[in-house]
């Protein structure tokens, strides 16, 4: 089961990283491009593209606090059942 919970949260981050990789590419080609109609799709896209990586990290982090959270309350009721 932590092999599986390893590659998942690996595979997040890839993807998170991937999401703001893609942005900086589209604002560069936005830079690049003449067009002002073209201009604006890759912009937009590359807002798209970072606020999904912040939602994808968002996510993480809160799957992180909860987990946190969970593992302190079962040390927690441990602890007081072996009292």
């Amino acid at each position: 089961m932590g092999d599986l919970q390893l590659k998942v949260e690996s595979g997040i981050v890839i993807a998170f990283m991937i999401c703001v990789f893609l942005s900086f590419y589209f604002v560069y080609l936005s830079f690049q491009t003449v067009e002002d109609a073209l201009k604006k799709q890759l912009v937009a896209l590359a807002v798209y593209s970072l606020v999904a990586g912040v939602a994808m990290l968002a996510c993480v982090t809160l799957y992180f606090g909860m987990k946190r959270i969970f593992r302190f309350e079962q040390l927690r009721k441990s602890k007081i059942q072996q009292d």
